[in-house]
């Protein structure tokens, strides 16, 4: 059976919840459809939860800085804090039921599935169809892009999303890209006591930046402990060799990869 709406929204992130939210709230008759979670990236795997994996790490380094400058300290990280508030502060462990019902107190209609356009303002999703008398908006958003790497489909590799669930540090994180992201959550392991590399295909770190930013940022990561490959294109992706007690522990976590200029990682 056709059901009828004046407004029908695709993808229910950040720009899809606001909007919904707004039409909602002006007494039009809006059904929000959203395949993953209502919210989308931010306040689950983007800006809430890895401003939470930041700030921890910055505690860690403004402490490590009190010898010499205010007396001494012992620091001893803990991961086990963060991922805690990650679950219970920021994404309710991944559920937005919260977020459901802020919508629908609006007035909203919500549908869990994926949408797809049927016609002239129709939208299908599963077996339902809708109609819009007013508009269809694509809010469609995008996943985490994984490059086409030969080898990387055959290990357990993270996007941004399993680094911001994950529960314990790995002992050492290979970071494919210099970019903002890839950059703030290299540090924020390396911070944690992980041996990270961060490989950019570009001559320096935050390619989209001017080039003196991403030079001093490779200075000073690396003065943490990080090490930065720039101008390297990573060509293939290999589960290393473990030893049976290796394979049991966190060291089945590392990643490997060969570099254009034939460094190993």
């Amino acid at each position: 059976m056709l059901e009828h709406a004046d407004v029908i929204v695709l993808g229910m992130g950040p720009g899809g919840e606001h909007l919904a939210g707004r039409l909602a709230e002006e007494g039009l008759d809006v059904v929000g459809v959203e395949g993953r979670l209502l919210g989308g990236e931010c306040p689950y795997w983007g800006c809430v939860p890895s401003k939470m994996m930041l700030r921890a790490a910055g505690l860690l380094a403004d402490a490590r800085r009190v010898p010499g400058i205010a007396g001494s300290v012992t620091v001893t990280a803990d991961w086990a804090p963060v991922a805690k508030r990650i679950r219970a502060e920021a994404t309710d462990n991944w559920d937005d039921r919260v977020a459901v019902e802020r919508f629908e107190s609006k007035g909203g209609r919500f549908v869990r599935g994926w949408g797809r356009l049927a016609g002239a303002r129709r939208v299908t999703v599963a077996d339902r169809e809708f109609e819009a008398a007013r508009a269809v908006v694509v809010n469609a958003g995008t996943p985490p892009w994984v490059p086409p790497m030969p080898g990387l489909f055959e290990i357990a590799y993270w996007t941004n999303r399993d680094a911001v669930e994950v529960l314990e540090v790995p002992s050492s994180l290979l970071v494919l890209g210099g970019g903002a992201i890839g950059v703030e959550l290299g540090q924020a392991f390396a911070r944690f006591g992980s041996e990270v590399t961060i490989v950019e295909a570009g001559a320096h770190l935050l390619p989209l930046e001017e080039p003196e930013s991403g030079r001093l940022l490779e200075d000073a990561l690396e003065s943490e402990g990080l090490r930065i490959v720039c101008g390297a294109q990573v060509r293939s992706a290999q589960r290393p060799e473990l030893g049976p007690r290796a394979r049991h522990g966190r060291d089945a976590r590392r990643r490997t990869a060969t570099c254009r200029h034939g460094a190993a990682l």
